[in-house]
């Protein structure tokens, strides 16, 4: 003879186990939505007046193929506490009998909220600077395939400037190090306000920093957008009680003029660089000129 579980376990046992697991369950109603318990108080009787705007209609969207096609799905997705705490949670939607009520559907969900704060923690020292902040050298490429995929497809224009400050080493050997890095971070900031919405900045390691300038017509566009970052990063940064000055030698390449990859424009753009810190530094050169 069959034994099923709820011969032995009275409901309010049950009632108690769902009330007190760390996770969510819901049921689905009969327009499929995911009406049901919760942990939490006034959070489990209805979850989609709790989801995340833009998570919103694809749970939708899953829970109604789930109650009317039986097809079960896995899906992560936000939502917002009464307290408004913005929690994640990764919702498993199976299709289920009852002897009382025919088919229905349940929703069933845990929160990874934690999982999902450490792998953005991981995502950002993969992608960015730790010392500034700004897109490391990985994240400037991705960028770059981006804009180099949409530039092709639209005839736009692509630029890189390359920027070194001069005599960054003399800081770093009369101030120490961590004043060094202070200053670091303090231009980067300057850079990061001195460029257009749509362009991106980056430490490529070092003093030297990498701005990839997008869609622009002319030349001098682009000689505009160095100027400003020139003129920044000349104005004094004021240190520990000291006042510092620093200037910048700044190479620029373009595409698809001085070449059509990554690797091609940083080396034209570093190759002006050179060339602008051998003319007497804080100075700025095409690589079409060098």
């Amino acid at each position: 003879m069959e034994n099923r579980l709820h011969d032995f376990v009275p409901d309010d046992l049950y009632r108690a186990v769902v009330l007190q697991s760390p996770d969510w369950l819901w049921v689905l109603d009969e327009t499929g939505s995911p009406v049901g318990l919760s942990p939490e108080p006034n959070y489990g009787l209805a979850l989609f007046r709790w989801v995340y705007e833009t998570d919103l209609l694809p749970l939708q969207q899953a829970c109604r193929r789930l109650l009317q096609e039986r097809e079960p799905f896995t899906m992560t997705f936000r939502a917002v506490l009464p307290d408004g705490a913005l929690v994640w949670l990764e919702g498993q939607g199976y299709p289920l009998a009852c002897e009382s009520s025919g088919w229905q559907a349940a929703l069933a969900a845990k929160d990874i909220t934690a999982f999902k704060k450490q792998e953005e923690r991981l995502t950002r020292l993969a992608y960015y600077d730790p010392l500034t902040q700004l897109p490391n050298r990985r994240l400037f490429q991705d960028r770059f395939i981006q804009s180099l995929h949409l530039a092709k497809r639209y005839h736009h224009k692509l630029a890189v400037i390359y920027l070194d400050l001069d005599d960054f080493k003399r800081i770093n050997d009369t101030y120490g190090h961590a004043t060094g890095d202070e200053l670091l971070t303090m231009a980067a900031s300057r850079l990061s306000h001195s460029i257009r919405e749509p362009d991106t900045v980056c430490r490529m390691g070092g003093d030297e920093f990498v701005v990839l300038v997008q869609q622009f017509e002319h030349r001098e566009d682009v000689a505009k957008i160095v100027g400003r970052i020139a003129q920044t990063l000349n104005q004094p940064f004021e240190l520990n009680g000291q006042t510092m000055s620093i200037t910048s030698s700044i190479g620029v390449s373009c595409y698809p003029e001085d070449g059509h990859d990554i690797d091609t424009l940083l080396q034209c753009a570093d190759t002006a660089m050179y060339a602008s810190k051998q003319q007497g530094k804080n100075h700025f050169r095409f690589f079409s000129d060098s």
